[in-house]
Parts: structure tokens; sequence; C-alpha cells
């Protein structure tokens, strides 16, 4: 029997990348025994509205850097590429047809984005092109909605139950590490130490 090849797919601002973030995906891969998981910074998040929003090209670097150090993992500019607001439904797309080989994908989420799932863009659709693997978060439930399971229906809910999975939680976030930044604070150990140098020479999220 032959397997399909498994690429997980982890979306998001990243502003910045931080050991949180790192940390479930190496979860997830080794879970789930994923090949590769890809790293897609947002051009402009469709259903929130992210303060001090770094510019994309830091954002984008500041990824290349942070995962410079794991073969399976690589970072993709093409939500930035594309410009307006990033649908997770169109990077599916464009990541099955860029694929040279026959693979499976897996859109890898924290808690907190599967509470709002339901109102993503063709998220029916999306549910066809794609596995979702839900990630715990402080906080968030990891429960499906009715919702949810009204739009995309019980086979497809009962295969993200399968699929969920809990790791310890890591207490950092992106914007508690602008907070940080912008009183002065260290963050050492919650951002990698090329993220941080990154940050730092470049002036990122320091001012008033």
């Amino acid at each position: 029997m032959l397997y399909k090849k498994r690429i997980g797919i982890l979306g998001g601002t990243f502003n910045p990348i931080h050991a949180g973030h790192l940390i479930m995906a190496e979860e997830v891969c080794k879970c789930h025994y994923l090949a590769k998981v890809i790293f897609v910074p947002t051009n402009i998040p469709p259903h929130k509205y992210t303060e001090d929003l770094a510019d994309t090209h830091h954002r984008y670097q500041m990824v290349k850097e942070a995962i410079s150090g794991n073969a399976k993992f690589a970072a993709s500019d093409m939500e930035i590429r594309r410009e307006g607001k990033s649908y997770t439904i169109d990077t599916v797309q464009e990541i099955r047809h860029s694929s040279k080989e026959d693979s499976e994908i897996y859109l890898i989420m924290g808690a907190d984005s599967l509470e709002e799932l339901e109102i993503w863009k063709d998220v029916k659709k999306l549910s066809r092109l794609c596995h979702f693997i839900i990630v715990n978060r402080p906080g968030h439930s990891t429960q499906v909605s009715n919702r949810l399971t009204d739009a995309i229906g019980k086979e497809k809910v009962l295969d993200i139950e399968r699929l969920k999975i809990e790791i310890e939680p890591v207490g950092v976030s992106s914007t508690e590490i602008r907070k940080r930044l912008k009183g002065g604070a260290d963050i050492n150990g919650l951002v990698p130490p090329c993220v941080d140098v990154y940050i730092r020479e470049h002036g990122l999220y320091s001012h008033s």
C-alpha cells in the first residue's frame, strides 16, 4: 500500500514567531508523522485586527531564521506575494496545485482558531481539501461547535476529533512578547535567539 506524503501547514501573523509556534509544529509533526511543515505568514489576517503588525518582510524573515535548523520545516511567502487579505482556502489550493507528488494536507491550528472556523471563507470546500489538526490552547475549548458541524458535516468533525492533540501549555504569546518589548523587558527564552537579535537589530515593536 502506498502512503501519501503528509504536509502540514501552519499559518499565522507570526508577529513575532515564538517558541510556542515551534513546539506546536514539532509536536504535531512527530505525532502525525508529517514529512514537512510549511510556515505561512499572513499578509492581512481576515478575521482579526492585530496591533503593531510588523512589516510582512520582517515577519517572513523572522520565520525563516527561526526554522532554519529544522530540515522538516519550510517557510512560504505565498500569502504575502498574493497581497490583500489572506484566505486559507487559497493557500491550500496553491500548495496542492504546486505539489509534484501525491500528498495529504494537514492544516495545523490552535483551539482559538477552531472557535471561528465556521466563518472562514469556503470552509466546507476547505474541509474537503485538507485535514484539520487542532492543538489545545489555554482558555480555549477544543470542542467542535454545532455551527461548524452544520457547516462541514459529521464525518469531518470525526476527523477533527481523531487528529486533535494535546501538548504541554507554553506560556508565551506574540501579544505578550510585543508588550514586553515596548516596556524594554527581556524576551530571552520566549523566542529563538536569532529572532531576538533580528527584532533588536531592526527596532521592531519597541516604539511607544
